[in-house]
């Protein structure tokens, strides 16, 4: 007996409709879609309400360190003092324009601490700009997964729905039972709820993108990731990731500022000078001569050298101990993107290749397995298929994190 495939799936399988019409946009939109993701992290680089903020903060304290390397300001004293008795002691005048100078070594380590600490703040601006930008990008890669993965549950929703219709139509005819029709029915349902669930997964995705993009909608309808290079040697990685990480660069900077601190309060332990113009006028006389200070800092400058020591050692334990977790970190990640990517084209090369799907529409138009072995094996093919696009999302999201240096 002959089984009636149109009335249960359609006219035409739909794996014939799909793969066809799947290699014309995938031959229209691929150049396109290689390049959206690079766009997209042009406009957050751009529109970023953080990384607007960052900009500013980093003009801010480059403004910032620059104030105090000028002279301090000049004083002017004036007393006046009404003498006793007035007939012959009479009024004095007194006037001091002085001006306190450091030793001269002290301005030049203030010159040098300031251009040290704007470098570590350039440090920082990178390090904020890199974690937003690696997380827009992990972002994509995942958006593009959730658009496959929506795709591929609706032609599955699509063909459930043929399935019922066809299976009730059999129903009716007597040719399957009733908890055949509700096990498709089920299943249908479970489709129909996976759709809705990836579709939550999805618009929560593109509201992290925009939220992302300082608020500015944005369009990512990419299925298509972007091609991606074999990754180069972990020597050459690390060595990579290790000259451009900001951390790193940042206690190299705190380090620098800290010896650069105890030059300055050697420095600034030095007596200051206080020169000036003095004029004094009293019984008639004026007097006119030069006042000249000096301020001996015995006590003010007391154990700041010795207390900035300690925090030039541990900066530098702090940078050793930085290295290392710099590393270690660095082996997990490349050793981690490199497993799965051999894992990924693996599990895709077999996945690509099995054609169980047919087989199984065959063998239930044939009769030879019963409607719930069908289901079965459709979830079982459904659920490699996730597999596989979960497996690519997971390597593109390794290899994001061991390139993050490049952003």
């Amino acid at each position: 007996m002959k089984h009636d495939t149109s009335a249960r799936c359609g006219t035409v399988p739909p794996h014939r409709i799909i793969t066809p019409v799947f290699l014309i946009l995938f031959a229209l939109g691929l150049r396109a879609q290689t390049s959206t993701m690079a766009a997209v992290l042009d406009q957050v680089r751009a529109n970023n309400k953080e990384l607007l903020a960052s900009a500013q903060r980093l003009e801010a304290q480059h403004v910032q360190e620059r104030t105090g390397l000028s002279l301090p300001d000049p004083t002017l004293e004036y007393d006046w003092m009404n003498g006793r008795p007035a007939a012959t002691a009479g009024v004095q005048h007194d006037l001091t324009i002085a001006q306190v100078f450091e030793f001269p070594t002290a301005y030049a380590a203030r010159r040098t601490m300031a251009e040290l600490k704007n470098d570590q703040h350039d440090q920082e601006n990178i390090a904020v700009r890199r974690d937003v930008l690696l997380d827009a990008q992990r972002t994509c890669i995942s958006l593009v997964h959730a658009n496959k993965r929506a795709g591929l549950l609706q032609r599955r929703a699509d063909f459930a729905s043929r399935f019922v219709a066809g299976l009730r139509i059999r129903f009716e005819r007597g040719a399957a039972t009733v908890l055949d029709l509700r096990r498709a029915e089920m299943m249908e349902a479970g489709i129909i709820a996976d759709v809705r669930s990836a579709e939550m997964e999805r618009t929560a995705l593109e509201q992290h993108l925009m939220e992302l993009n300082g608020g500015i909608g944005i369009v990512f309808a990419d299925t298509i990731y972007p091609p991606l290079d074999m990754l180069p040697s972990f020597e050459q990685v690390e060595a990579s990731m290790e000259a451009v990480d900001p951390d790193l660069l940042i206690l190299n900077a705190q380090a620098a500022v800290s010896a650069q601190q105890e030059r300055l309060y050697r420095a600034t332990g030095l007596p200051q000078f206080e020169v000036g113009y003095r004029y004094q006028g009293i019984l008639g006389a004026t007097y006119h001569g030069t006042h000249a200070g000096l301020v001996v800092p015995l006590w003010s400058n007391r154990n700041k050298v010795r207390q900035q020591k300690r925090w030039s050692e541990a900066y530098s334990l702090l940078t050793e101990e930085h290295r290392v977790k710099h590393f270690y970190e660095a082996r997990h990640l490349y050793d981690r993107a490199m497993e799965l990517q051999n894992i990924t084209a693996a599990f895709v090369q077999r996945a690509q290749a099995d054609d169980s799907e047919l087989l199984l529409e065959r063998s239930f138009s044939a009769g030879q397995i019963s409607v719930l072995e069908y289901q079965m094996e459709s979830l079982l093919i459904q659920q490699n298929r996730e597999r596989a696009l979960a497996l690519e999302r997971d390597h593109r999201l390794a290899v994001a994190d061991v390139l993050s240096y490049l952003l």
